[in-house]
């Protein structure tokens, strides 16, 4: 398969797997419409509101999942150039946040499965993301905040770290990271306007009706 053809292929393969509502399908088997709940959201926070923190982590890990495989497989499986990858990574993080699969195609935020693309594209940046989330996170009890801090601080991140590194610095891998922080941002626009104004709930563990 060409380079084109599998890019492409697993471009649509990409949105087609991120796209899959993994909070709706695990919350209409309990009878609980996410879309009616909470910010309406079919991501793990708005789930960990409806059904609990422990259901919100097993759609949060399996959000993750779905970033990493369609990204894992055109690293290892295709040996897809850089760039290539960074488009089959976009996608899927976009077939989440537009999910294909119901009616009003609005999914999750892509805060999950687009840490799975991360994990794969820039895996230095791991430990550098889970810092920021959860300090933010603990401080804060935002993940709203957390989510929109990581994603913005992985530009200057990527800046940083491959200069003092001495590693090649890709201006295509520069642009994903931008398009994808000011897409994370625009997705929570609702919780921006709830910061702004003190209404954002914060999230806690003990309660049901928690989060972004």
């Amino acid at each position: 398969m060409g380079t084109l053809w599998g890019t492409v292929a697993l471009c649509l393969v990409g949105f087609a797997l991120g796209g899959i509502p993994t909070s709706h399908l695990i919350a209409s088997r309990r009878d609980v419409d996410l879309k009616s709940l909470g910010s309406g959201n079919l991501g793990a926070t708005n789930m960990s509101r409806a059904l609990g923190w422990r259901l919100g982590l097993l759609v949060g890990v399996i959000d993750l999942l779905k970033g990493v495989l369609p990204s894992l497989v055109a690293l290892l499986v295709f040996s897809l150039p850089s760039t290539s990858l960074l488009f089959v990574g976009m996608l899927t993080i976009v077939g989440h946040i537009f999910t294909p699969y119901h009616s009003s195609h609005r999914g999750g935020k892509g805060v999950a499965t687009g840490a799975g693309v991360i994990a794969v594209l820039f895996p230095s940046a791991i430990l550098f993301g889970l810092c920021v989330f959860f300090t933010v996170a603990v401080v804060s009890r935002y993940i709203s905040l957390a989510s929109m801090t990581t994603y913005v601080l992985l530009i200057p991140y990527y800046i940083f770290s491959t200069r003092s590194l001495g590693l090649g610095f890709e201006y295509d891998k520069l642009v994903f990271l931008a398009i994808l922080s000011l897409l994370i941002i625009a997705v929570h626009k609702e919780n921006i306007e709830r910061l702004a104004h003190h209404t954002e709930p914060k999230f806690s563990f003990a309660s049901k009706k928690e989060g972004v």
